[in-house]
């Protein structure tokens, strides 16, 4: 009888079914988690019960009835064989040696767990992980799982967060004695889920994503805004598909999202070209030619339409014996569109130049400076233009302009919340008639800036003391 028996506690005549059903059983309790050691040997056990049922000779007794009646004569005697000393309880596992491990395939065996990774889902991926007898030997479990982290390394393939997660439980990676760096194996993690969300199956996958970091997304919107990340490369598609306003906002949180600041960090099917075009496109305190061109473009399509509703609006007033005469409807229409060109032109400087004067100071005189005097500069230059050059108009613009500037440097690095109340409405007016008087007046623009500037400057200076 088999060593192998005596441990699943079955008799002689146990069959192969008989054999796994109590190997079963024993799996029930004991674990490779809890007690490796005991799991091997009660696995080692298994294989020799199964490798002596299936080498075990057919008893006597179980010669068919026809075999009787063809032997003639009389049956020759059957000796009792001698009988054998009972092996001692203490020898239960000594009776034989182990098995020797079983030679198995590492690379094969990482290979084909990682096209299973591919096809299942993180629960059926387990139970068919569990099923593995490669898995079972403590000697081949680790080869086989170094063989998979290995490829999982490379990016190949990207898998989701649930996918990894039953490979590392699997595998043992997070345990204490596995000698990897939790934190590098949770960022890895993270970033094979981002590259794994971007293919084109996951569009779901992405748009879970995005709502879980915050952003309103669905299916269609993230499958919108992969398709405008992975087509091919053409400048001008590129350009009039970041027109609407907040498109271009929506594919950089996207970006932001998946951490992707380079195009060189960009994985397939994302394209390079494109995803530096939007990244550019989100870049709002730098100035670059792509701006430029989103700008104008967008100003030639509002005149565009502006100008439509103008020469439509003519031709409707047309037929009225006191309307004006389509051609001053066509100037005003042209007008519109010159306006709208230029307004969208400057757009993107001006926003840039906004955007720049509201950040904080940095550390380096050689940056600090410029931004630091833009403004009295501009306020001295408005100066010259109204009392030197006795130019008022132009000086009035620009001394207005300063003040905008002055207003919102002020507005921003101060981080000042309005809410709207009551009392904000009766302050409206007032508020107004003293625009009204700063427009006129460029004197007045030119001290409200000053006070802005200087105000903002010793709130900084204050701030560095404390």
């Amino acid at each position: 009888m088999s060593w192998g028996l005596e441990v699943l506690a079955l008799g002689e005549d146990a069959d192969e079914r008989t054999i796994k059903r109590a190997y079963a059983q024993r799996l029930r309790v004991t674990r490779p988690d809890d007690d490796p050691a005991a799991f091997q040997r009660l696995h080692e056990a298994y294989q020799a019960a199964l490798a002596w049922v299936q080498q075990r000779p057919v008893p006597v007794e179980a010669a068919s009835a026809a075999s009787a009646h063809v032997a003639s004569g009389p049956e020759p005697a059957l000796e009792p064989a001698p009988a054998a000393a009972p092996a001692p309880a203490d020898r239960a596992f000594a009776d034989a040696p182990p098995p020797p491990p079983q030679t198995v395939d590492v690379a094969a065996s990482g290979h084909g767990i990682l096209a299973r990774a591919l096809q299942l889902e993180p629960g059926p991926l387990r139970d068919w992980l569990a099923q593995q007898p490669e898995l079972w030997s403590l000697y081949s479990k680790p080869a086989i799982g170094e063989v998979v982290l290995a490829q999982l390394c490379n990016h190949v393939p990207p898998l989701s967060m649930g996918i990894s997660e039953v490979l590392v439980e699997t595998f043992g990676w997070n345990d204490l004695h596995s000698g990897i760096d939790p934190y590098a194996l949770h960022a890895h993690r993270l970033q094979m889920h981002r590259s794994w969300v971007v293919q084109p199956r996951n569009h779901g996958r992405l748009a879970e994503l995005l709502r879980q970091n915050g952003l309103p997304s669905t299916v269609t919107g993230a499958r919108d805004h992969l398709s405008w990340l992975s087509r091919p490369w053409k400048a001008w598609q590129a350009l009039l598909t970041s027109l609407p306003p907040m498109r271009g906002r929506d594919l950089n949180r996207t970006l932001d999202v998946l951490c992707i600041d380079d195009a060189t960090d960009a994985p397939a099917p994302l394209r390079a070209q494109q995803v530096d075009f939007w990244l550019r496109i989100g870049q709002r305190d730098r100035m670059s030619v792509v701006r430029g061109l989103q700008g104008l473009l967008r100003g030639i399509a509002s005149g565009l339409v502006l100008s439509a509703l103008i020469l439509g609006y003519g031709v409707l007033k047309s037929s009225e014996p006191d309307a004006w005469p389509m051609q001053r409807f066509a100037e005003l229409a042209l007008w519109a569109l010159l306006a709208l060109t230029v307004l969208g032109a400057l757009a993107p400087p001006l926003h840039t130049l906004l955007r720049w004067q509201s950040c904080d100071e940095p550390a380096t005189p050689r940056g600090r400076y410029p931004r630091l005097l833009l403004i009295p500069l501009l306020a001295v230059m408005a100066v010259v233009l109204i009392h030197v050059m006795d130019l008022r108009m132009a000086g009035t613009a620009l001394a207005g302009s300063a003040l905008v500037l002055a207003l919102v440097r002020f507005w921003k690095r101060s981080r000042l919340e309005v809410h709207f109340n009551g009392w904000l409405l009766l302050a409206a007016l007032p508020l107004l008639k003293l625009t009204v008087m700063m427009v006129v007046v460029a004197e007045l623009a030119l001290v409200a800036t000053l006070v802005l500037w200087l105000w903002d400057g010793w709130r900084n200076v204050r701030g560095q003391w404390a």
